[in-house]
């Protein structure tokens, strides 16, 4: 049994919140290691056989730790390398010279970098001129992959940490412009929205106030892990029209809870739904208004979408996909 540290420079109690921090832990923990967690530098011991780091941002000590001891280290995460163009979001290119030295050091030293996306993957190879990067994208635990909820409601879910800044980049004030159209068009719609809670709160509450949209809209805040299942499992269409994603974490896991996707092609989206989903331009809230409205009246598209969603996830993206990239990236390093 090898002795692995998984660091991440985070609050302990994200590991539990955050889902793609648990499938590796837990994906490290049923090969059979030793995981021992670490969420600061001082608390990283000096007797390890390999290091398992989550973001770029941080990773520069522990694997400077690592070239010390001699000892393998790894890197995964979003890197958000290069946002599409006119985006507002701090992709690696508007960091200071600072942060992308520090990051670029990080990248170049570490064994092994690990990266969610095969865009990113073929990215930061070019840019970097890596020879140590590999696919490793999130996947989703299989409490999710039950298939819908007998009590499935004709409704609109959506999950997105409340930030103002993120949920901007997640284009919910498009979302919210839509369900205001459909209300003056006369299509009754239910759109439930949840996700950790951030400084954005009043910035939503707000906007849906002002559209007057109080009585189709429900913030429900952040869910626990049981609710949050239910709740993509009662949905018939989960919507996220984003300007930018490194993955798509809660996309996957509405497919494979059995819900359709409406969604925009924009950074690895389509990776993860391939023509699986319903795909609108970012930004449009038309275009966004008319898919949803399409996809309530559509129940032969909608079940087609279904499905294909639950197989794709099925085929792709499980928990079991990830253990065995994993197995193999780690065999390859020695750590068995």
């Amino acid at each position: 049994m090898s002795k692995i540290v998984f660091y991440c420079h985070d609050d302990r109690s994200s590991l539990e919140k955050f889902e793609y921090y648990k499938q590796d832990l837990d994906a490290l923990k049923s090969l059979g290691h030793q995981v021992i967690i670490c969420t600061k530098y001082r608390e990283i011991p000096l007797k390890y056989d390999a290091i398992f780091i989550w973001w770029w941002t941080h990773a520069l000590y522990p694997v400077v730790l690592s070239k010390i001891l001699r000892k393998p280290s790894i890197i995964t995460g979003t890197y958000n390398f290069r946002f599409p163009e006119g985006f507002n979001g701090r992709d690696y290119f508007q960091r200071p010279n600072w942060q992308k030295y520090l990051l670029r050091v990080a990248t170049k030293l570490c064994t092994l970098n690990l990266f969610v996306s095969q865009l990113e993957l073929t990215g930061c190879s070019k840019h970097f001129n890596l020879t140590n990067a590999k696919y490793y994208p999130h996947v989703i635990h299989n409490d999710y992959l039950k298939g819908p909820s007998a009590n499935r409601k004709l409704s609109l879910f959506n999950l997105a940490w409340s930030s103002k800044e993120n949920m901007i980049r997640k284009g919910i004030p498009e979302l919210l412009s839509a369900i205001r159209q459909l209300k003056d068009e006369g299509v009754e719609v239910e759109l439930n929205l949840a996700g950790l809670v951030g400084d954005g709160v009043d910035y939503l509450l707000k906007l849906i106030t002002d559209l007057n949209i109080s009585n189709e809209v429900n913030y429900l805040g952040m869910l626990s892990r049981e609710s949050k299942i239910e709740m993509l499992r009662n949905c018939e269409i989960y919507v996220q029209p984003s300007h930018y994603e490194g993955f798509g974490v809660a996309v996957a896991e509405a497919m494979g809870s059995g819900a359709c996707a409406i969604v925009c092609d924009v950074g690895a989206v389509k990776e993860v739904v391939g023509d699986s989903g319903y795909y609108v331009s970012p930004g449009s809230s038309d275009e966004l208004a008319n898919a949803i409205s399409l996809l309530l009246k559509d129940e032969s598209l909608r079940n087609n979408l279904q499905k294909k969603s639950y197989q794709r996830i099925k085929e792709y993206f499980t928990s079991d996909k990830k253990k065995v990239r994993l197995r193999q990236y780690l065999s390859e390093l020695g750590i068995s």
